[in-house]
């Protein structure tokens, strides 16, 4: 058999035909799967003396090719869903089936009548809706128009966040239609909380099996049609790809507190703070648009409420993932004690047989504003239970998940550092003192010198554009200021031509320009084309940025005809839809069309991905 040859620094079509010649057919699958492998961050070998080992290996494990077609179909909002096709497609390839990934977002919809074996994996964006890449095949099942799929079979994969009340939405209805329309399930659906590395994992292994014909073990505790996997809420790990040093929730990096600023003036209704954190010697790799998850801790007073609800002992062992620990250490660091979920309630209620809860959770209009607002000692004030022991309450509420927060920093810029911005959360609510549990912890609860434990959550699809002589719009509203200072630095580290237009927005000018020294020196040195501003309480009539747009459209609308990629990132409900309005009421204005059209025009933008949200 030959050697693997050495790769050129450079590879084009003829030097990767020349360099495979000779492989045998069983050759060429591994090799495939292989570069699958370090595509999905699937731990396949990384150096060319262990690969040639393993393509000298017998490869008489490996089953035959597929006679069948396997397609995998993703739709993704941030690049999970991306990832888990990528890592399916490098397990299907080692085992020897033809596996074909694409994103629903390039998908011909008709094609669903031609596919045999379908592996569908699929996000859920906010209460139920499909991510913008699923939205016309997700229509198009749901129609009139979808055809008959007798032939098909297929596993859906649901990617979703047990804290909305329509957990997993898009998948549940991806997996109803096909069923619908006759297909075969594979494997019931999974469905998997924002931790969900050890459920696709599981899935991937069972579905395979299923696709080559061999017994499918399929999760302990499965409901009729739906297997319902991974462990509940944490935040997502680094991508292998990118990141040299694999640092995830279970294994973050211990990341020293360099700096933190309040950058709001006295007389400020917010409380942002600006914070820098040492990376140095993590060789941790992140890019403009990345958010950085952090590990909180509960604060000690919400702690003990919570004890003296429940009436236990703050010392009473508990088991978790088979340590014992004290109640209370198991409550500060282990548990989500700061927001209410439906699971929680559902378990509790398993506890606690008041008829009023049991109410609750058969009326969705009554329970999500019985959950806003409230943390698990309302819970347990509104309904207490004498059946509840210490290990019932650990069991019953949600792993402590990680806070993501988007990074305000290029590491160009700042090697070895990353900085956030950061607003604190605090509010008073159904008669108590409510905070956030990352967001005081970094305000509050840690000072220069401490630690906090980080890890970096890459977002595919907030990204800078490939080409740095694209122009591009930013839009943000508070916080949301925080990416856009991570990508006017980056660009101005390269040199890119592109030109940056940002659009900020808050409440005061004096006292609430995120970093206005930055952004005038951006402005003189030629960082930024342009700035606009709206704080909407400095005038007796309220401007916010989407008035800013409309004020701009013609140049809105001329950068957009130019290329430019548009970018939005602040609160979902007061500035996601919002702008999303203003920009079709700019294009409907400059291009002179219909508001329908309008519509279309801003959809086919985000269907092109030059308009990207961070929206939370």
């Amino acid at each position: 058999m030959p050697a693997l040859p050495i790769l050129p620094p450079t590879l084009d079509e003829a030097a990767l035909q020349q360099l495979t010649a000779g492989l045998t057919p069983q050759q060429l699958v591994w090799l495939s799967g292989y570069f699958y492998g370090q595509a999905a961050g699937a731990g396949a070998p990384s150096a060319a003396a262990p690969v040639a080992a393993a393509l000298a290996e017998p490869v008489a494990t490996v089953a035959p090719a597929a006679a069948e077609k396997l397609t995998i179909l993703y739709g993704s909002h941030t690049g999970n869903g991306k990832k888990i096709a990528q890592q399916t497609a490098a397990a299907a390839q080692r085992r020897g089936l033809a596996a074909e990934v694409r994103d629903m977002n390039d998908y011909a919809p008709r094609q669903l009548a031609q596919e045999q074996n379908l592996l569908v994996i699929v996000s859920t964006h906010g209460e139920g809706d499909p991510p913008i890449s699923a939205e016309e095949l997700h229509q198009f099942i749901g129609g009139a128009r979808a055809p008959k799929l007798p032939k098909l079979k297929y596993s859906v994969f649901a990617l979703g966040d047990t804290s909305y009340l329509h957990f997993c939405q898009t998948g549940k209805d991806f997996d109803e239609r096909l069923a619908a329309l006759g297909g075969t399930r594979l494997l019931p659906r999974a469905d998997a909380d924002v931790d969900y590395h050890a459920a696709a994992d599981q899935w991937v292994e069972a579905v395979l099996d299923a696709i080559a014909g061999a017994p499918a073990a399929a999760p302990a505790v499965a409901p009729a049609s739906v297997a319902t996997v991974g462990a509940p809420r944490e935040a997502a790990a680094v991508l292998a790809e990118v990141a040299p040093a694999h640092y995830t929730n279970a294994n973050p990096w211990p990341a020293k507190v360099l700096e933190s600023i309040q950058l709001n003036g006295r007389g400020s209704d917010k409380e942002t703070y600006h914070i820098e954190l040492d990376l140095a010697g993590a060789n941790l790799v992140y890019a403009p648009g990345d958010a950085l998850a952090v590990r909180p801790l509960n604060h000690h007073p919400l702690v003990e409420e919570v004890l003296a609800a429940a009436r236990l002992s703050d010392s009473a062992p508990v088991l978790l993932g088979g340590e014992s620990l004290p109640l209370a250490a198991a409550l500060a660091s282990r548990r989500e004690l700061t927001v209410l979920t439906r699971d929680v309630l559902e378990r509790y209620a398993a506890l606690a047989p008041h008829a009023e809860l049991h109410s609750l959770l058969a009326d969705t209009a009554r329970l999500q504003p019985y959950l806003y607002g409230r943390d698990v000692a309302d819970l347990l004030l509104d309904f207490p239970t004498d059946q509840l022991t210490p290990q019932a309450l650990a069991d019953t509420l949600r792993p402590l998940p990680t806070r993501a927060y988007s990074i305000a920093s290029s590491l160009l810029a700042h090697p070895d550092e990353v900085h956030l911005t950061v607003g604190a959360v605090r509010y008073e609510a159904h008669g108590r003192q409510k905070q956030g549990v990352c967001s005081s912890l970094l305000a509050d609860r840690v000072a220069v010198g401490d630690e906090v434990r980080v890890f970096v959550e890459h977002n595919e699809y907030f990204k800078l554009p490939a080409n740095v002589g694209t122009d591009i719009i930013m839009v943000g509203a508070g916080t949301g200021i925080a990416p856009f200072r991570a990508f006017v630095e980056e660009r101005v580290e390269l040199g890119a031509p592109g030109r940056n237009w940002l659009l900020f927005g808050n409440p005061h000018f004096t006292t609430d320009f995120l970093y206005q020294a930055e952004w005038q020196q951006h402005l003189k040195r030629g960082g930024l084309s342009r700035l606009d501003v709206a704080f909407s309480r400095d005038q007796a009539e309220k401007v916010y940025v989407q008035d800013r747009l409309l004020e701009r459209s013609r140049d809105v609308f001329g950068w957009l005809e130019n290329g430019a990629h548009f970018y939005v990132c602040g609160d979902k409900n007061r500035l996601g839809h919002a702008v999303q309005t203003a920009l079709a009421q700019v294009v409907q204005k400059e291009a002179g069309i219909s508001a329908e059209d309008a519509t279309a025009y801003v959809k086919n933008l985000r269907k092109q991905r030059r308009y990207l949200e961070d929206v939370y």
